[in-house]
């Protein structure tokens, strides 16, 4: 079995949605607080919609409620765990509202990454068994991660990161999908407890990221009924994809 041949499949298909939506965070130079507002309610939306239809069905099929449990209460843990890791002494350059956004950047990135790894292991245990799978699979996936691109750009805009930078901390959070695909190809028939806490220790994140500092920053940048919109309009695009899939 050709190890790095399943790693840079992983790779690319990890790496090109989330560089896709990095690339549309980059476009809106200088954006208003109303801009950004939407783009961080949209983003909820969509990382709403994800866990309500793709993540916590698929987790309570495959491992039932007392794994799920187990998961989602890990997923907060990390959160909490990885706030407290966030080297904030270190980031010199950022202080105030940027610092701010930094911080929720990087805890996006963590919870995506947790949602990229189980990702990762079905397009490597899918491919070992049929390569139309596993492409189809893939093509999906890299569609789906587009819009979590999307949410850890964003904030890296507003804490003032360069585009260069923006984009390659998007395509790093693809680096667990490539990791995974590795994991997945090498056993197979893996546990499906397994794919299963992990799908629902991301939900739990992502949850957290959502309600605690996606919306309540949004609602914060600019007071209308345009955060709501946009939050609908993700939401109802983040149940497109997760049905699509």
């Amino acid at each position: 079995m050709d190890i790095l041949n399943y790693f840079i499949r992983g790779l690319i298909i990890g790496g090109t949605g989330t560089c896709i939506g990095g690339l549309f965070s980059v476009i809106v130079k200088n954006p208003s607080d109303k801009t950004v507002s939407g783009m961080l309610s949209f983003t909820s939306g969509i990382m709403l919609s994800i866990i309500s239809f793709d993540l916590m069905p698929e987790a309570y099929e495959m491992g039932g409620f007392f794994i799920v449990t187990l998961g989602l209460v890990m997923g907060l843990l990390v959160v909490f765990i990885s706030e407290k890791m966030i080297p904030s002494t270190k980031l010199t350059g950022y202080s105030g509202k940027k610092l701010g956004y930094l911080k929720m950047s990087l805890i996006v990135m963590i919870s995506m990454s947790l949602h990229n790894f189980p990702e990762g292991v079905a397009v490597g245990s899918s491919a070992v068994y049929s390569e139309n799978l596993g492409l189809k699979i893939g093509i999906l996936i890299a569609v789906h991660d587009i819009p979590e691109g999307m949410s850890v750009g964003v904030p890296l805009i507003m804490a003032g990161v360069s585009p260069l930078k923006v984009v390659l901390l998007t395509m790093l959070t693809g680096l667990p999908t490539a990791f995974g695909a590795v994991f997945g190809a090498l056993l197979g028939g893996i546990s499906k407890y397994f794919i299963a806490f992990c799908l629902s220790t991301a939900a739990s994140s992502m949850l957290y990221v959502s309600a605690n500092e996606l919306i309540p920053e949004a609602n914060a940048l600019y007071k209308g009924k345009s955060n709501s919109v946009f939050l609908l309009i993700g939401f109802i695009c983040g149940c497109y994809l997760s049905f699509s899939m």
